[in-house]
């Protein structure tokens, strides 16, 4: 039987990708939002970001974040792309699941409010 989820990445493997991540988001037009989603666009009005804004919130991740990943893309087939992360903002908890694209672009799927608690596994 197949597990739900990967098994948690290496510590190094997770803070690996985070670099990657920023360095992507250094140019800004590499950072896509999900904007088809009611939820993310509700989160981010209730927050009072815009969509780039993310990229701040996205730099502001460190491996204590880390929730999953890296997983695949259930609607492409791609392997180890999917991250997901948790943080703070404005005392709310917001989900945050990103893609790494093949192309080195950055697709935010979720920006939203948690809707479980967060499970983090280097505290």
């Amino acid at each position: 039987m197949k597990n739900k989820l990967p098994p948690p990445a290496d510590i190094n493997v997770v803070k690996l990708e985070l670099i990657r991540i920023k360095i992507i988001l250094e140019d800004p037009n590499k950072l896509r939002v999900t904007s088809d989603r009611k939820k993310n666009m509700d989160t981010l009005a209730k927050l009072g970001i815009t969509p780039a804004g993310c990229i701040t919130y996205i730099n502001s991740l460190t491996y204590r974040n880390y929730l999953s990943g890296p997983g695949g893309d259930r609607d492409t087939n791609e392997e180890d792309c999917i991250w997901e992360f948790g943080t703070s903002i404005n005392e709310i908890d917001v989900y945050i699941k990103i893609k790494h694209e093949i192309e080195d672009n950055i697709l935010v799927l979720s920006f939203h409010e948690a809707e479980k608690p967060f499970v983090f596994h280097f505290t």
